[in-house]
């Protein structure tokens, strides 16, 4: 009995020490009930690594509700007072009220009975101290380590940090919503405080961490990113894995980031919803405002019932589909894209759209029954690219169906510089979607190029455009633009 006491006592020690070195395992040590995941030991062993001198500028986005602030601004600043109770660290957030509720929390992990036994030299006042003539400071505020010179201040975005000096800075998120994000005089404010508040309190070996929710290309991440992004280690999770780029990753592409809390059919059904947001707060890829080439307000959109109308008062021209197919290799689960087109009156009507993750035998046979659901006749062309996997879906479609199915010339040029190429005949009004639940999706990524992991619809638009103008031998360029002006 003797034997196994000694050896549980060995084992807690361990446990101790491990938990004493290692932020990752602090996180359970001093909360056993943490479901630690593979992405929190991730993020908890980057803080560790800024800690040790390792990384000075961490920057951290991953989706809401995954933790982050639980491991970046409750447990990391408590374990590195501990290691080092001299520290002097301020937690910045888009409100003081926040930046509070982190400090209590903190507060809290460093009087558990667990804390106390891996630093018994890191404690804090027992009172509720609100000035200095009574020892040590102690409040929502700002709260210092007894017997040593390190503190921890809790700071709101845009206020001062006058006098303080700073050996960690933490910011977490430093918007609180949309509204702030989209407001171009906020997030003025909020650059002018990091570069005139924040950075004035930092020292040659001053460490920043920071971590938000992406809601803006022009937030603070973004303006951080582009005049000094390259003195940032970045790390970036989305919800769902999209490609192979971050080999520390362990999801098959398509899975969610933590399926037990966010299933990968909620996040699918939250994306349906609202595509853009989606991208921003939970994939990491936000729009810029206004969008990059294609401007919102430049793509017409005509209801279903006017559209019918107007093509069968016209001679019912033929619908053509362009088809950009998924990538056989690293982007094997990239979705596959169809749109179908017709031109009425020099207009581009864009009638239908979707995208689909289809393993090779079902991709063939979903795609004639979706031409044939969206008008297909025997005057019609399935266009597809022969890249990847698509001279292999030609070839079978060709065999196996009596579609017409046409191989088209891959394009010479980029999708950027072919996108810019059109761009004159989508300011001009030439482009109209017929109303449907798949425009958003559509307006979003199309609006978002080059920011957007995927552009599937860009490349179709671009192929559409490219065979109409075909068409356009009638057409008086400069007359178009006379006509918009």
């Amino acid at each position: 009995m003797k034997e196994l006491l000694k050896k549980l006592e060995l084992k807690r020690e361990l446990y101790r020490i491990e938990a004493r070195e290692k932020f990752p395992v602090f996180l359970n040590y001093c909360n056993p009930a943490y479901s630690r995941q593979w992405f929190h030991t991730f993020i908890a062993q980057k803080c560790q690594d800024l800690f040790e001198g390792k990384i000075n500028k961490l920057m951290v986005f991953i989706p809401p509700q995954h933790g982050k602030s639980e491991i970046v601004s409750r447990m990391f600043p408590a374990w590195a007072l501990g290691k080092n109770p001299d520290l002097k660290i301020a937690g910045c957030s888009y409100s003081s009220d926040l930046a509070g509720q982190f400090s209590r929390s903190i507060q809290r992990n460093i009087d558990s009975v667990e804390y106390k036994s891996l630093f018994p030299d890191t404690y804090l006042n027992n009172a509720n101290i609100r000035t200095s003539q009574r020892g040590y400071l102690r409040n929502v505020d700002v709260f210092e380590t007894v017997g040593h010179s390190g503190f921890y201040k809790a700071v709101g975005v845009c206020t001062g940090l006058t006098g303080t000096p700073v050996d960690i800075a933490i910011i977490d998120d430093p918007v609180k919503d949309s509204i702030e994000a989209f407001s171009a005089t906020y997030r003025e404010r909020v650059w002018d405080w990091y570069t005139n508040v924040l950075l004035t309190r930092l020292h040659n070996n001053s460490k920043q961490l920071f971590i938000m929710t992406r809601w803006h290309d022009d937030d603070l991440a973004g303006r951080i990113i582009k005049y000094e992004g390259s003195e940032w280690e970045m790390v970036s999770i989305p919800a769902i894995r999209e490609d192979n780029d971050n080999p520390n990753d362990p999801r098959a592409i398509g899975e969610a980031l933590w399926e037990s809390r966010h299933c990968i059919e909620k996040l699918r059904k939250m994306e349906s919803v609202s595509p853009r947001t989606f991208s921003s707060l939970y994939q990491q890829n936000p729009t810029i405002d206004g969008g990059n080439i294609i401007k919102k307000e430049w793509l017409g959109t005509i209801s279903l019932q006017d559209f019918n109308f107007l093509y069968n008062q016209s001679d019912r021209p033929a619908i053509h589909f362009f088809c950009d197919t998924a990538y056989t290799d690293k982007n094997a689960n990239d979705p596959t894209g169809i749109i179908a087109t017709v031109k009425l009156d020099n207009k581009i009507y864009i009638t239908s759209a979707v995208k689909v993750r289809k393993e090779f035998p079902e991709l063939c046979r979903f795609m004639p029954e979706w031409v044939k659901a969206n008008k297909y006749d025997s005057r019609s062309t399935l266009r597809i690219e022969p890249k990847a996997n698509g001279l292999s879906i030609i070839q079978q479609l060709q065999a196996a169906t009596n579609l017409n199915v046409t191989k088209t010339e891959p394009p010479t040029e980029s999708k950027e510089t072919r996108l810019y190429a059109n761009s004159g005949v989508i300011e001009c009004g030439r482009i109209v979607l017929v109303a449907d639940v798949w425009n958003t999706e559509f307006i979003d990524e199309v609006c978002g190029f080059p920011a957007k992991k995927h552009d599937e619809f860009v490349d179709l638009l671009n192929y559409a455009i490219d065979y109409w103008s075909n068409d356009y031998q009638e057409i008086d360029i400069q007359q178009i633009l006379n006509d918009f002006r």
